[in-house]
């Protein structure tokens, strides 16, 4: 498929970078991985899309990937962090006793409520959804993946420059191209179609050297590729960043493309 090309900001000239696309789960036979190839020119060319447990375990996979790469994206759909407030309050709490903070300062990180005001729509909340099982087996893949990586893995907060991971979230990166960021998970005939229309869409960004069909009947690996696509987005300095720093680099941030020019470099 012919890809369209975005502007590019990056690290210079003659510099590829290796883009990581994780669809996390608790269970590594549900994790879907993708690798991606992004250019000096903003092509984007995806090369593999896997399950974790296809050969070798996801973390030597995608350590593998990254091992000598000059640059890297590594895009993790799973919460990286919690809300600030509420280790805090729970350290205090005894049983029976009541919680009167907000429930929205305990349960919801400011990347949520940044998400929520942008695209109108309210990530799960790590503080209070079953979600927070897989972030915690994304932190532990994470960690793995450093190791067999032999690198340093660092969380990424220059959008363009820093290699590193990040968090992501395939329902932004959809809704900042006008594409449905939901129901299109399902095994039914129009989920399917939703499916058809985001590959649709997506094969004017993308180069896919992988199997429509795969990517189409699988949305493990379709939701990997997408996430991919948003850690493009990173790569290319297209992604808006927290007004907070310092409270994003204590409860994460999800980073998505900015929706409008002025946007797009504030990063």
């Amino acid at each position: 498929m012919k890809a369209r090309r975005d502007k590019l900001r990056s690290r210079g000239p003659g510099v590829s970078w290796t883009i990581v696309g994780i669809d996390c789960a608790t269970q590594e036979e549900r994790t879907g991985l993708a690798r991606a190839v992004l250019d000096d020119r903003g092509h984007i060319r995806v090369e593999r899309v896997t399950l974790g447990t296809a050969g070798e375990s996801a973390a030597a996979l995608v350590g593998s990937w990254i091992r000598e790469a000059p640059a890297f994206v590594v895009a993790m759909d799973a919460p990286l962090g919690w809300p600030s407030a509420l280790g805090p309050v729970l350290t205090k709490h005894q049983a029976g006793k009541p919680i009167r903070d907000p429930a929205d300062a305990l349960f919801r990180r400011a990347t949520d409520s940044f998400v929520q005001v942008r695209l109108k729509k309210t990530p799960m909340e790590v503080g209070a959804d079953r979600i927070a099982r897989t972030a915690r087996a994304a932190l532990l893949l994470l960690e793995e993946i450093r190791k067999q990586a032999e690198r340093p893995v660092p969380l990424a907060w220059r959008p363009g420059i820093d290699s590193g991971a990040i968090e992501v979230y395939p329902a932004a990166t959809l809704m900042t191209r006008n594409l449905p960021a939901k129901g299109y998970k399902a095994q039914t005939a129009p989920a399917r179609k939703l499916r058809d229309r985001i590959l649709e869409r997506l094969g004017e960004e993308l180069d896919l050297e992988v199997s429509i069909d795969l990517l189409r009947e699988n949305t493990d690996l379709l939701d990997a590729a997408l996430c991919a696509l948003a850690g493009a987005d990173f790569a290319r300095g297209l992604c808006v960043g927290p007004p907070d720093l310092a409270r994003a680099k204590k409860e994460g941030w999800i980073w998505f493309r900015g929706t409008g020019q002025k946007e797009l470099f504030q990063s």
